[in-house]
């Protein structure tokens, strides 16, 4: 009888001790990385804005589309952003993050955006290791080194804004330039 008590006693205690267990949160077993929803190898994609205009297009070897993040990482992509003029410039890097949330493409590690032109005049390019593109008001800024080159002149700097639309833009610190003389 002694012992039936005991083995009793010893039921209830682990029967106890594993109910207490199980009430206590746990990890998700599935815990790490985002997995992408979908990868997409050598594409070509056609973003447009609420107005039915194109926002940009894209193109590279692999998309990594995150449907909780509401993104997708891109891989040596080339961009084609347009202003509401029709001016047009292509921008690469070596990758890329779209965020479809907040409409805008953050551009990482040897960026270069040059502006499509037939008139050399009107050419310009800039370099820089990190960029935002807003997709939206085709606003782009960086808070990195810049260089933009335009015939006859080399502006370098930390940190721009640029307007798409009105063509202009706007170096913010540490500013030094190169100007050739005119003929």
């Amino acid at each position: 009888m002694f012992v039936a008590l005991v083995l009793a006693l010893i039921a209830a205690a682990t029967g106890w001790m594993l109910f207490r267990d199980f009430k206590q949160a746990r990890p998700d077993r599935f815990s790490g990385p985002s997995r992408p929803s979908y990868e997409l190898i050598d594409f070509e994609l056609n973003a447009f804005d609420e107005q039915g205009r194109i926002a940009f297009r894209a193109k590279a070897p692999r998309l990594l589309h995150d449907e909780r993040v509401k993104g997708m990482a891109v891989t040596t992509p080339v961009f084609h952003l347009f202003g509401d003029n029709g001016q047009r410039w292509i921008a690469q890097s070596a990758t890329a993050w779209i965020d479809t949330v907040a409409k805008r493409i953050d551009l990482d590690t040897d960026v270069a955006i040059e502006r499509e032109t037939e008139v050399a005049a009107d050419a310009w390019s800039l370099t820089t290791e990190r960029l935002v593109a807003h997709t939206g008001t085709r606003l782009i800024e960086t808070d990195r080194d810049v260089e933009v080159l335009q015939p006859g002149s080399i502006l370098r700097g930390r940190g721009l804004s640029a307007d798409l639309n009105a063509k202009t833009f706007e170096l913010k610190a540490d500013v030094h330039g190169q100007f050739a003389p005119k003929r």
